[in-house]
């Protein structure tokens, strides 16, 4: 797996967009497309800030060392609802997040709308 394929990992296990890790790490969104992409490298002190953001070792991110997932104990991809963990398949979880991250998007573009909009008065 490819540095750019484990900063998305990462990203998707903490259920993040890349608008949201962009504006957490005062970056345009295209930049973090890149990393995920292998375009590009961050430098040393954005890397420092990813791997905290996604409670991931630097050496993981680097290297791909093993790093023990907290939301797929026993490999496989669990969730909280309700109180109540349940464990998805791998397809469930991936249409979860792309469900997630859709919804994410849109209620950015939904508020950035809204905040454009004046009060009629």
């Amino acid at each position: 797996m490819s540095f750019g394929a484990r900063l998305k990992k990462a990203r998707n296990s903490k259920r993040m967009t890349q608008h949201e890790v962009a504006k957490y790490l005062g970056l345009n969104f295209t930049t973090i497309s890149k990393y995920e992409n292998d375009k590009s490298q961050p430098d040393n002190d954005t890397l420092q800030k990813l791997s905290q953001l996604y409670d991931v070792s630097i050496d993981w991110l680097v290297l791909g060392d093993a790093q023990p997932s907290p939301d797929k104990p026993n490999g496989k991809p669990m969730v909280y609802l309700d109180g109540e963990m349940m464990h998805l398949t791998e397809d469930e979880a991936r249409h979860v997040r792309d469900s997630l991250e859709m919804f994410r998007l849109l209620k950015e573009k939904r508020e950035k709308y809204d905040s454009g909009r004046k009060p009629k008065e």
